[in-house]
C-alpha cells in the first residue's frame, strides 16, 4: 500500500506553459481528428465493398446465363437467395470490424462537435 503524506491531496497549479497533452494530441489538433475520420470512413467503405464482393461470387457460380452479377436487375429469386445466404455466412468476417469502426467514427464526430474551448479543458 502506498503512503500518501498529509496535504498531498492539495493540488499545486501547473507551471505556466506546461500542457497535459502534446500539441499533436487528438484533443488539440482538429486536423488529426478529421484525418482519422476520413481514414475510418474509407475503411468502412472498403470492408463493405469486400463483403458485397464476397457474397456476389456466390451468385455467379451456379447462375444461369440470364443472370449478370454486375446487373442486379437480371438477378432471379435464386440468385438473390444465394447472395443473402453468402452475405450472412460472411457476416462474422466483416460485421465486427465495421461495427468497431462505426463506434470509432461516432467518437470522433463527438469530439469534432465539441467547441475548441471544451477540448482544451
Amino acid at each position: 500500500m502506498a503512503h500518501i503524506p498529509p496535504g498531498a491531496a492539495l493540488r499545486r497549479p501547473l507551471p505556466s506553459g506546461l500542457t497535459l497533452h502534446p500539441p499533436d494530441s487528438l484533443t488539440g489538433n482538429r486536423s488529426s481528428l478529421h484525418e482519422a475520420l476520413i481514414v475510418k470512413r474509407a475503411s468502412v467503405a472498403i470492408l463493405e465493398a469486400e463483403w458485397v464482393a464476397a457474397a456476389e461470387t456466390e451468385v455467379a457460380r451456379p447462375a444461369s446465363r440470364a443472370v449478370h452479377v454486375d446487373d442486379r436487375a437480371t438477378w432471379d429469386k435464386s440468385a438473390w437467395q444465394r447472395y443473402l445466404t453468402a452475405a450472412a455466412a460472411h457476416e462474422a468476417d466483416y460485421k465486427p470490424r465495421i461495427t468497431r469502426l462505426l463506434r470509432d467514427i461516432d467518437r470522433l464526430e463527438t469530439l469534432l462537435a465539441l467547441p475548441e474551448s471544451a477540448k482544451a479543458a
